[in-house]
Order: C-alpha cells, then sequence, then structure tokens
C-alpha cells in the first residue's frame, strides 16, 4: 500500500525539472557533493558551498538529456565574492525541447503549425560564511514553464548550511533544503472552450487548472578527504535525498584530484526498485561519471576549465553534460 499510494501522491507535485541536474561536476559524482561542493555548481545540491568561491566563478554547461530524445539544456551560473564573508550568485536553466506539433480536435494529425514548449528557471543565492566553520546560504528561485497559450509562473526558496573540521578541514558536512514554495496553476487563453448548444447558439467558458505543489526535498551530506600527498587528494561523498511524493535517494561519490589540473569522478544514485527496469520511475539507472582539466593563465590564480559528465540511462543513450569555466 506504501508504493501505491506514493504513486498517486506523485502526481500531485509538478515542476519536476527543479529535480534535473544541470552541472557537470556535480552530476560526475551522483550529487554527493551536498556537503563539499564549491561554486556556483553547489547551488543545486546546496547552495551553502558558493562560499568556496576565491573571487569570481563563471559558468555554462550545456546537456543533450537522454541523447537521441533531441532535448537539451543550457545553464549559466556566475558566483562573485563580495567581501571575507559574502558571496552573490546567480543562475538560469533553459530547456530546448525542440518544436512540437499543434494538433486539435477538428486538425488531429496536426499540419497547422507548431509550438515550442518553455521551462526557464532562475535564482539569485546570497551566501555567508559565518566562521571559518560554518557557512550558509538562501536562493530564491522563479520557475516558468508553458507554451504559447497555457503557463504558470512559481517562486521558490532553497536554503542550505555547511560546516567543516578536521585537520585541514577533511571533515564536511552538509544539509539543504530546496523548492519549498506556494503551489503553481497554469492559466491562458488555452484553457478557454466554446460550448455549441443543439440549438445553435455558443457559450464561451474558462477551464480551471488544478494547482500542483513544487517537488519539496531535503538533502543530508557528509564528506571525508584524504590527503595522500600535496598533488594527490582523494574526496568521498555520501549524501541522502528525501523526496516528498517520490522515492527518497542516496548518493555515492569520488572525486580524484591530481594538483589543480586534472579531477576525475564516479558516482552512484541509489533509490527502491532503479535497480530492474520492471520498477525504475525514471530512464536514468544511477551509475555516473565524468572529469575535468583546468588551465591555469594570468599571476593571480585564474584559471580555465573543461568538464565532462556522462549519466547512464535504460532507454536511450545517456546524458552528456559539458561545462566550460572561467575562474577569474
Amino acid at each position: 500500500m506504501g508504493d501505491s499510494v506514493r504513486g498517486q501522491s506523485g502526481g500531485q507535485s509538478g515542476a519536476t525539472q527543479l529535480l534535473i541536474n544541470p552541472w557537470a561536476k556535480s552530476a560526475g559524482v551522483g550529487g554527493a557533493n551536498v556537503s563539499f561542493g564549491k561554486g556556483i555548481e553547489s547551488v543545486y545540491m546546496n547552495p551553502a558551498g558558493i562560499t568556496g568561491t576565491e573571487k569570481t566563478d563563471l559558468l555554462f554547461s550545456r546537456t543533450n538529456w537522454l541523447q537521441g530524445s533531441e532535448i537539451y539544456i543550457n545553464t549559466f551560473g556566475v558566483s562573485q565574492r563580495l567581501n571575507d564573508k559574502t558571496v552573490l550568485a546567480f543562475s538560469v536553466m533553459s530547456f530546448n525541447l525542440g518544436d512540437i506539433e499543434i494538433t486539435t480536435v477538428n486538425n488531429p494529425e496536426g499540419g497547422i503549425g507548431t509550438y515550442r514548449p518553455q521551462f526557464i528557471n532562475g535564482g539569485l543565492t546570497y551566501a555567508k560564511s559565518f566562521s571559518n566553520n560554518i557557512s550558509g546560504a538562501i536562493s530564491c528561485k522563479i520557475i516558468s514553464e508553458g507554451i504559447h497559450d497555457v503557463k504558470a509562473i512559481g517562486v521558490g526558496l532553497d536554503a542550505g548550511v555547511k560546516y567543516v573540521t578536521g585537520t585541514k578541514d577533511k571533515i564536511s558536512i552538509g544539509l539543504a533544503l530546496k523548492n519549498a514554495g506556494p503551489n503553481m496553476r497554469y492559466s491562458g487563453d488555452g484553457l478557454k472552450m466554446q460550448l455549441v448548444f443543439p440549438n445553435g447558439n455558443t457559450q464561451s467558458g474558462q477551464v480551471t487548472g488544478s494547482s500542483f505543489t513544487l517537488p519539496l526535498l531535503m538533502n543530508l551530506g557528509f564528506g571525508y578527504r584524504f590527503d595522500f600527498s600535496e598533488t594527490h587528494k582523494l574526496q568521498t561523498g555520501l549524501a541522502y535525498s528525501a523526496r516528498m511524493f517520490l522515492n527518497d535517494q542516496t548518493r555515492l561519490g569520488l572525486e580524484y584530484r591530481f594538483k589543480n589540473y586534472l579531477q576525475v569522478r564516479l558516482g552512484l544514485v541509489y533509490e527502491e526498485g532503479i535497480m530492474k527496469m520492471e520498477t525504475r520511475n525514471s530512464a536514468i539507472t544511477g551509475p555516473s561519471g565524468g572529469f575535468s582539466v583546468e588551465l591555469p593563465y594570468g599571476k593571480n590564480g585564474q584559471y580555465f576549465g573543461f568538464d565532462y559528465t556522462y549519466r547512464d540511462t535504460n532507454p536511450f543513450e545517456g546524458i552528456h553534460t559539458f561545462g566550460a569555466r572561467i575562474i577569474l
């Protein structure tokens, strides 16, 4: 009965694009970077991680979502350190779903034009370091989705904290609450209807769309870093995502670091039923992996970086995310 109730409740939430991780580094470790993530891509799992921004962090990523489906996700983010304690960040995520044939009751085969769904999420994040060990952040997001004649706009909040301790801050703990906000509802001309009575009279009406909740969730993470030398380091991460209306997820991640030049990642996301296609609720099967190459330039620690991550799926040919960053 528990699975049945959960499955029925899942239909009550919407804006599920908020559950898609568009950043290569974070996705490469399966989202296990709740406690140790740094830089602008931390806004997804735990916004408190942007306090790791040294000066200015610019990042663009492009995701080939479920290769073969011709769905692409473009994401841009920038984080800027304002002073020793605070960092401000902005990010925007846009979906390209391609053109879809317009169909009506009188034209079920289409042929009267196309439309393009629009899904855009934008967020502003404020983060502050309260001490050398504790930092926190809050994000305000605008969620927009719809087609040419029906749209929905909502507001969501994320909040997170991060704590580091131990020798050279090897131990990290993170907690984040995501997608808290009021219900969303579709409206627009597409919900208008016209009734034709037997006597030939007509009457116009408006269909009221049902409201839906945002996909509220909480992330809790733990990390430990092994420093084999100044050259070779291994970051480990374990995270748990408690998701309303959906199966909870356990995340495992490893990130090997060679100086500041190379990072190699492996990740795994597990949830109930994910091991079998018959019981899996998504095409994503769990494993992920990727790498980053960073090339220094200038005299003040600036560098240019390239990120890549692959997430396994069945069916389709995986999810490929490419990222390019500039650290000023």
